[in-house]
């Protein structure tokens, strides 16, 4: 029963993201100016929100199924590949884009560069938060 609570969190959460992406998709529509970045993620966000919130529907109607996706998700193994793949994109993540803001203050972008700066002071003082909490929690 807890799972199937979690996976109508992750339906409505989908829903959300169909709300949000067709806002942006509507403010780059009516926006003066072409917007073509806006109305990509928009649709992007539209049509991910559409098939997760449709596999997470299949999944409630099917209780054998929804059974064997819990199955899945807590298996030991599945959580620790899943935690280390997190990890792994994170690390993998900071050090490119560290190297992008070398690259491209380099080569004189320096918005560019200040704006993907930015990303990844974001991403290292998330981390920290999260760190903490989990620290505390565990």
């Amino acid at each position: 029963m807890e799972y199937e609570k979690k996976i109508k969190s992750r339906a409505y959460l989908m829903v959300f993201y169909i709300i949000i992406g067709a806002a942006l998709w509507a403010a780059a529509f009516f926006s003066k100016g072409v917007n073509d970045t806006l109305s990509a993620v928009g649709i992007a966000l539209i049509a991910a929100g559409a098939v997760q919130l449709g596999r997470n529907i299949r999944l409630l109607k099917n209780p054998e199924r929804l059974r064997e996706c819990e199955i899945a998700e807590k298996d030991e193994r599945n959580v620790m590949l899943m935690e280390k793949a997190r990890s792994l994109s994170f690390a993998v993540y900071i050090t490119l884009a560290s190297a992008a803001v070398i690259i491209l203050y380099a080569i004189n972008k320096d918005t560019a560069g200040q704006i993907i700066a930015y990303t990844v002071c974001g991403f290292c003082l998330i981390y920290c938060i999260c760190y903490m909490i989990v620290k505390k929690r565990y």
